[in-house]
């Protein structure tokens, strides 16, 4: 009902709130005022008859709200209907008291109460202009019976409860106009805090996304590069590895041609004896088994490095037997435990046939290696390293890693798999390779990884996982429940 007397620019999209509510309020008083003198007129036209002064004073004064409304609708113009408004309803409240009485009319109460409600819109100046002109009505009501000797004996008493009830309304009302203000303020200040508190809170919340992401970009760099660290580690340890077979067989090969040379010498001079050509066959025959087998070592050496590098670089799915596999890198890791003086106990039993990404077993392996030879044998001492495994009865594979070295302390069990989290900052860790380590076993391998103490004194680390990755097909098969149908 309120919304058809709003103006058609009040109705658009993206109008002003706070004019809306207001034109509203406005509308919401002025309906009620109609209602109200609808409801009088009905009552005195009922009692006085519908053409009796009193009657078409009601009925006029409703007939010019009608009409505001309706201005308003077309125009408006909300500051001039007020206006138009306060001066109807005083001119009528005039004729009012005229006929009913002056200043003992039964109305005053009424108009009393309805200047009090009306006095609560608008501003301190729409107020004192209101009651202003109301007070002028009382005091010319007043006079006026004063003049013509048409009063009561208590005139004198009623004005001045009137006059005190009029200035009692108005500083109640300013007071009231006053405490909405300051709470319109509050509010108003309120609200822009909290936009202001909530686009600042997007803006942090957008800083630390970017920032989030920038990290996480960043650990992830760092992750490939821990990565590309260890395979370059591995690299330059089997270098070193192959270049003693590769060197003996170079040696040896030389040796066979030095020879060969020699007795083609002495065959051209004539001088070749049956003695000195089965020295030279002798010769022959150890120099080629010499190059021989390290020829095969120095092959068998890159075959395995070439596997273990390949599946950490390409990270490529593939079944895999654990024994063979962990044996190979363990070869590929041999040059740099053996330079440190330790060695590596191996307990993996034949028959463990995985499937999943080798690469990943590759990197467990080594960085398991690598971070006892880092951490757990400060100063020359010699360790050993024991690595098993065994199938469990759900299909899953425990494997055991543990060193005899210092151990970890306990108070840092909790943080050792954190990123970043290393107690060798600034000599050579990073405070990835076990951060790493968790994220392939939980997350890539769907398994589970726990540190402890080892019997040996060192640390111990406890991996369990499915034999087959998540992913796959045949883990899918694994996994989907058996239905017995009828």
């Amino acid at each position: 009902m309120t919304d058809l007397f709003l103006p058609a620019v009040m109705r658009q999209p993206g109008f002003d709130e706070k004019q809306l509510l207001r034109a509203r309020a406005f509308i919401r008083v002025t309906l009620l005022i109609h209602v109200g003198l609808l409801v009088l007129y009905a009552v005195w036209a009922v009692r006085q008859g519908p053409f009796d002064p009193v009657s078409l004073a009601w009925a006029g004064y409703a007939a010019i709200l009608g009409v505001n409304l309706v201005l308003v609708r077309l125009t408006g113009r909300f500051h001039e209907v007020t206006i138009a408004n306060n001066l109807a309803g005083l001119s009528l409240i005039a004729m009012l008291l005229h006929f009913t009485g002056g200043i003992a009319s039964p109305l005053v109460p009424l108009f009393l109460m309805g200047v009090a409600t009306t006095g609560n819109f608008g501003g301190n100046r729409a107020i004192l202009v209101f009651f202003a002109g109301f007070i002028a009505v009382i005091a010319g009501t007043y006079g006026w019976q004063l003049y013509t000797g048409s009063h009561a004996d208590d005139v004198h008493s009623r004005f001045a409860f009137l006059l005190t009830a009029v200035v009692l309304l108005v500083l109640a009302n300013l007071s009231s106009q006053s405490a909405r203000t300051k709470t319109r303020l509050m509010l108003q200040r309120a609200r822009d805090a909290a936009i202001d508190g909530r686009r600042k809170a997007e803006e942090a919340r957008a800083q630390a996304e970017r920032t989030l992401d920038e990290l996480r970009a960043a650990q992830a760099q760092m992750i490939l590069q821990e990565k590309m660290a260890s395979l370059g580690g591995m690299v330059a340890g089997v270098a070193h590895e192959v270049n003693t077979p590769v060197g003996l067989a170079v040696t040896g090969a030389s040796q066979l041609k030095t020879e060969t040379a020699r007795i083609m010498a002495l065959a051209a001079e004539g001088k070749l004896r049956r003695s000195t050509f089965d020295e030279y066959l002798t010769v022959v025959d150890e120099l080629a088994g010499l190059i021989e087998k390290n020829a095969v070592r120095a092959a068998e050496l890159i075959q395995s490095f070439k596997e273990v590098a390949v599946d950490q670089s390409s990270d490529a799915r593939r079944p895999y037997d654990l024994r063979a596999y962990v044996a190979e890198v363990l070869a590929s890791l041999s040059p740099r435990v053996r330079r440190a003086g330790h060695r590596v106990e191996m307990a993996v039993p034949e028959g463990i046939e995985m499937d999943g990404y080798p690469g990943a077993m590759a990197q467990i392996v080594t960085n398991l290696v690598i971070n006892s030879i880092m951490h757990a044998y400060p100063g020359e001492r010699a360790g050993v390293m024991r690595l098993s495994a065994r199938l469990l009865e759900d299909g899953r594979v425990e494997m055991t890693y543990g060193d005899d070295g210092q151990g970890i302390p306990p108070d840092l069990w909790p943080r050792i798999f954190e990123p970043f989290f290393t107690t060798r900052r600034g000599t050579g860790g990073s405070g990835l390779g076990l951060h790493l380590l968790y994220n392939i076993v939980t997350v890539r391998m769907g398994g589970t990884v726990h540190v402890g103490a080892s019997p040996q004194g060192g640390a111990l680390f406890t991996l369990v996982f499915p034999r087959v990755a998540p992913g796959s097909r045949s883990a899918q098969q694994q996994a989907a429940p058996v239905v017995h149908r009828p």
